[in-house]
């Protein structure tokens, strides 16, 4: 069957490589603040200068990424205003899954009862696959029961 759909074209930002140049601008502005001269007199043992820089650098460092994350999601916002659509020939075909006729079951024993796992009961084995079913036999190339071949 043929078919044209309409495909949406955009480019959008990478939200990791945002949070993580963030981050690191973060606690570059964090390492450069604690690093300004300022009295530290009141500080006491406990909390010297290099852990009020640490501080501050892990500080800044959470509050950049978050930064970073909203800068990406309002440039994902613009990038779906500004995208752009094309329209594409498709031709696609239903493929129908061919299913074997069910034997009477035993009231005895279960369906699964050999693909049990005894360690562990509640797991069932995947089935294997009927001979002469799979794609090279000329079976079914999906599990679903229609497939769409878009390429040709």
């Amino acid at each position: 069957m043929k078919d044209t759909i309409d495909v949406a074209v955009r480019r959008s930002p990478k939200y990791p490589a945002f949070i993580v140049v963030g981050i690191v601008l973060g606690m570059v502005a964090g390492g450069i603040l604690g690093l300004l001269p300022v009295d530290t007199s009141e500080l006491t043992q406990q909390f010297n200068r290099g852990s009020a820089v640490w501080l501050i650098m892990v500080v800044l460092g959470i509050v950049g990424g978050f930064l970073g994350a909203i800068v990406a999601l309002i440039l994902d916002r613009r990038s779906i205003k500004k995208a752009t659509t094309y329209r594409v020939a498709a031709e696609y075909r239903e493929v129908r899954r061919h299913r074997p006729a069910a034997a009477p079951a035993d009231p005895a024993q279960p369906d699964n009862a050999a693909a049990v796992d005894p360690a562990h009961p509640d797991r069932v084995a995947p089935e294997a696959p009927a001979a002469g079913t799979g794609p090279d036999q000329g079976g079914p190339a999906t599990a679903s029961g229609t497939h769409r071949d878009m390429g040709e």
